[in-house]
């Protein structure tokens, strides 16, 4: 029975991680190139991006003292993400898509700086993961907020203020 949870387990977890990735540092601006995946066939837009933040940590502790080392990062995933037109080179949309990646960074920066600040305690691993999960759900919200404002991008107003505040953004977390 052991060895049966531990082979699902392995195999939902291959499953569920993309083979490939990059990070924002390996791959800032996207090209269409990029869009590997497959359009689900009730998808109400053009195109979307795959990407989220991701950290890992070493922690050392000594009597009275937890020091932990953080990497943090966003990451894209071209298998998971789609275009439906692959032959159809707009420009525009790869704008608002660009911004979904630049929205991911924006939010491993914010997360650098969280675990940045943070002092460790003895229950430093809930303290770690209870950040990560508020930077996370605030990405989401935003790409969410993104979306509905830009209209998915057709709102071209809206999509420029969105990439100057983001724009901004960066200079502030840089």
């Amino acid at each position: 029975m052991r060895w049966s949870l531990l082979l699902i387990s392995v195999l939902w977890t291959t499953l569920l991680v993309p083979e490939k990735k990059f990070t924002f540092q390996e791959k800032p601006v996207l090209t269409w190139d990029d869009f590997m995946g497959t359009p689900p066939v009730d998808a109400h837009h053009a195109a979307s991006v795959n990407s989220g933040i991701a950290y890992g940590y070493s922690a050392k502790r000594t009597r009275d003292q937890v020091t932990i080392e953080f990497d943090v990062r966003s990451e894209f995933y071209p298998q998971l993400s789609w275009k439906k037109d692959l032959l159809e080179d707009d420009a525009q949309l790869l704008r608002h898509e660009q911004l979904h990646w630049n929205i991911s960074e924006l939010h491993a920066r914010i997360l650098k700086r969280a675990f940045d600040n943070y002092n460790p305690t003895k229950n430093y691993k809930v303290e770690i993961l209870g950040i990560f999960k508020r930077v996370e759900s605030n990405r989401q919200t935003m790409q969410a907020r993104y979306d509905k404002e830009t209209n998915h991008g057709l709102i071209l107003s809206k999509q420029r203020e969105w990439e100057t505040y983001i724009s901004q953004e960066f200079f502030k977390t840089s």
